[in-house]
């Protein structure tokens, strides 16, 4: 599913979007309703609004529950029959096994299109998505102009491509350094080198005593960039803290950012 939102979200980048108010409210309505389904647990509640084609694949899915949610934004495809939605959802993870269950809050992206005059959500794993304006059929670019035959196009091959375009974005650094003895503070830059706006967000993880972490920012334009500040304040009579990892995630493409943090004597 967020790999076909991000191929949606490329593709419906070059439109103008003012959506007619009653297509726009009709869908803000059914995410609602949607998600709130998957707040309550209600996912029978949930199966008619799913597209034919996917009703299959979301009977035999593992089912996530949230706590609560967000719509953040709606991306619209030309003629306002499809959609890419994206929302802000909390809901509850362990992390490890040593570890207690804690609340996470992060950016998601979901597919809609209009199906028997109803907005439904759905999943798209075909691989006609060949070109960054729109469907294709594969059948004719099978050929070259002098008949040769023309690379297979496969879904790995669109997947790579599209962490190629993914990896435009970055830290500026992948380890910050922090004095395990003395108020210290490192930060690193991310830029976000899409295309279009994407949403970055801190995974949530248990931090030794006097660790703090934060993302100035969660909402990117492109080429725009968020500092992720990392301070310690060493409690009295504590140990020095080992090395930790600091993850960011990045939606609609859900890749995972790494920062390591160091605690080294002298600085």
């Amino acid at each position: 599913m967020r790999s076909g939102a991000a191929l949606f979200l490329l593709s419906f980048a070059a439109f103008a979007q003012t959506p007619p108010a009653d297509v726009d409210a009709a869908l803000r309505a059914r995410v609602n309703e949607f998600f709130g389904y998957h707040v309550t647990g209600d996912f029978e509640k949930a199966w008619p609004m799913v597209a034919d084609d996917t009703k299959k694949e979301y009977f035999s899915a593992q089912k996530t529950k949230y706590e609560k949610f967000k719509l953040d934004n709606i991306k619209y495809n030309e003629d306002f029959t499809k959609a890419v939605v994206t929302l802000t959802v909390v809901e509850k993870k362990r992390m490890s096994v040593q570890f207690p269950e804690t609340e996470i809050t992060h950016p998601t992206s979901t597919l809609w299109k209009i199906e028997n005059g109803k907005w439904c959500w759905y999943n798209d794993h075909t691989t006609n998505w060949l070109m960054p304006m729109g469907p294709s059929a594969p059948k004719t670019v099978q050929t070259n102009p002098d008949g040769s035959a023309a690379p297979v196009i496969t879904a790995d091959k669109i997947n790579q491509r599209v962490q190629g375009i993914m990896g435009q974005s970055a830290f500026n650094k992948a380890e910050l350094h922090l004095s395990p003895t003395k108020a210290s503070t490192d930060q690193a830059v991310f830029h976000n080198g899409q295309g279009g706006q994407v949403k970055i967000a801190l995974v949530p993880s248990n931090l030794p005593p006097g660790v703090t972490a934060k993302l100035d920012k969660g909402d990117l334009n492109a080429n725009e960039e968020a500092v992720l500040k990392v301070s310690y304040a060493p409690p009295k009579n504590a140990a020095a803290p080992g090395d930790i990892t600091l993850n960011v995630v990045m939606e609609p493409f859900n890749r995972m950012f790494p920062v390591t943090v160091r605690f080294l004597p002298g600085q």
